[in-house]
């Protein structure tokens, strides 16, 4: 069986549940964790700094791909900082590498959209980072919502019946997209139920890393509960 390497903020609860029940059968996950307490610049800024000491200990297990599944900490320090990471860990390790904010944007460009609606439960100025990310890579922001939570163990207790109506009431009328941000947000359970209410593609921050994980890994999922990503 496959293994897929996971690196994730230290306070994050959500990533490898998902990622474990969507895998099941198919591989296996092994984590290695950065500390993070807060979702906040000072600390994201330094996270980077143990992606790499992370990744050699999990290249021991002779995992099959690498995975920085955390969003704001792949974009906080720049556009490209994604590209960086997953290149500087490519070469030194010889492990294919998925870092989630350019996950993100492979997605979106796979779906064909543009203007995005955005959710997510960071403050207001990460958000704006994020934003301004996206802005970057070609896409327009019609809508944002933000709820202002910097605890990550608090970002994991959101409900998915609560990320449901953040997507619903806060999409915007002009949407092509919605992408709902962060690593350690539930939304596995409602996506399908997103799409279906708001009738376009919607994209989570685990959904997309999961599927790009799948591209590098030359695999298929075809799980309608997941969006469109995965019904094609």
């Amino acid at each position: 069986m496959l293994r897929v390497g996971l690196i994730i903020p230290s306070s994050n609860t959500t990533m490898e549940r998902e990622f474990c029940t969507a895998l099941q059968g198919i591989a296996t996950v092994h984590s290695g964790r950065i500390k993070l307490v807060n979702v906040e610049s000072r600390e994201l800024t330094f996270l980077e700094k143990g992606v790499y000491e992370e990744a050699e200990k999990l290249s021991t297990a002779e995992v099959d791909v690498i995975v920085y599944g955390c969003t704001s900490g792949s974009f906080i320090r720049g556009h490209q900082q994604y590209a960086a990471i997953e290149e500087e860990v490519e070469k030194s390790f010889g492990i294919p590498c998925v870092a989630t904010a350019g996950a993100v944007i492979r997605a979106l460009n796979h779906l064909k959209s543009r203007k995005i609606a955005l959710i997510t439960p960071y403050t207001h100025d990460i958000t704006e980072i994020e934003r301004n990310y996206l802005s970057a890579h070609g896409f327009e922001t019609i809508s944002t919502y933000h709820a202002s939570i910097k605890e990550n163990t608090s970002i994991g207790r959101v409900k998915d019946e609560e990320v449901f109506d953040w997507a619903v009431k806060h999409s915007g009328k002009n949407a092509e997209a919605v992408f709902i941000s962060c690593t350690n947000l539930s939304t596995f359970k409602v996506l399908g139920k997103i799409e279906q209410t708001l009738n376009i593609p919607t994209v989570s921050s685990n959904s997309a890393t999961l599927w790009n994980v799948l591209q590098r890994l030359g695999l298929k999922l075809h799980d309608k509960s997941l969006g469109q990503l995965f019904a094609k």
